[in-house]
């Protein structure tokens, strides 16, 4: 199979920190961590929400593992630039969120990811300076509703479960998270690795392009299930997509050929015991005639 590589449009280079701003009322109260909502995807492309907190035993599409405060250099955030939003969103990691989920040795990316918010006008005008970070769980195109706390349903669950796959060939326009349940058509992603922190300045699309490429060739090669052109996948950011916040590279690799490389290597780590030899006796002389 042909190496294959696309570069991210400003489309899909939608940054955990969206641009969109969702209809917002004065929250009851400030944020607080382990608080549990009841929102759409919709939030995804948003800068706050009207989302009212629930009981986490209860359904529900996000759990806040994060909050902290911002200062009024931030200024509204529904009209601020992007780079300060993401500025002030620098707690909101993939290290955390794995960390506060019981994970945080996860080395494959999931289908979890972060949303950043902030307060609507109405509550930045009464006075509230904070930045909250919500986990959630994609499902394809929707969030999938969990009932409990978000560490104890990874605890229940097999980490397999989380695994971000892809139906069919990864797309940049729209590669959405998807159990990784019909794997014959299905691409896993299995590196999602930053090329740059926040404010840092683009690198050039050359330069993006190369080092993504880089990194993925090698996961092929890890991932390769001994196939002598392995498949893989690579989606770099564009300029605009860097500025947006999406700085990583990400790489896919076709489900069977990485299915088949984990068998490989339990195979290595697990060989099949060496059978024991039968147990044998000299032949015994037949008893005398009497």
């Amino acid at each position: 199979m042909r190496t294959a590589r696309v570069a991210l449009t400003a489309a899909a280079c939608a940054a955990l920190v969206a641009t969109g701003v969702a209809t917002a009322q004065p929250a009851a109260a400030a944020p607080a961590k382990g608080q549990c909502y009841a929102y759409t995807a919709a939030v995804l492309k948003a800068v706050s929400s009207d989302a009212a907190a629930v009981d986490c035993a209860g359904e529900h599409t996000a759990e806040t593992y994060y909050v902290g405060t911002v200062t009024d250099r931030l200024g509204l955030p529904s009209t601020s630039s992007q780079a300060m939003r993401l500025s002030a969103g620098r707690q909101c990691t993939t290290a955390a969120m794995n960390a506060y989920l019981g994970m945080p040795d996860r080395k494959l990316p999931s289908r979890f990811r972060t949303v950043v918010l902030f307060p609507s006008d109405a509550q930045w005008n009464a006075g509230e300076r904070w930045v909250r970070c919500d986990v959630v769980l994609q499902g394809g195109l929707a969030l999938k509703s969990i009932t409990g706390t978000a560490a104890a349903f990874v605890a229940a669950n097999p980490q397999t479960q989380f695994d971000f796959c892809t139906p069919g060939q990864p797309n940049a326009r729209a590669t959405s998270a998807y159990p990784c349940t019909t794997p014959k058509k299905n691409w896993i992603k299995v590196l999602d690795a930053e090329l740059g922190g926040p404010g840092s300045k683009f690198p050039g699309q050359g330069t993006v392009e190369r080092k993504t490429r880089a990194l993925c060739e090698k996961q092929g090669k890890k991932w390769s299930g001994k196939q002598k052109y392995p498949g893989w996948w690579a989606i770099w950011p564009t300029a605009v997509g860097w500025r947006q916040g999406h700085r990583s590279a990400q790489c896919f690799v076709p489900y069977q050929q990485y299915a088949k490389q984990l068998e490989i290597d339990a195979a290595k780590k697990n060989p099949a015991p060496t059978p024991a030899p039968t147990a044998t006796t000299d032949p015994q002389p037949a008893p005398a005639a009497s």
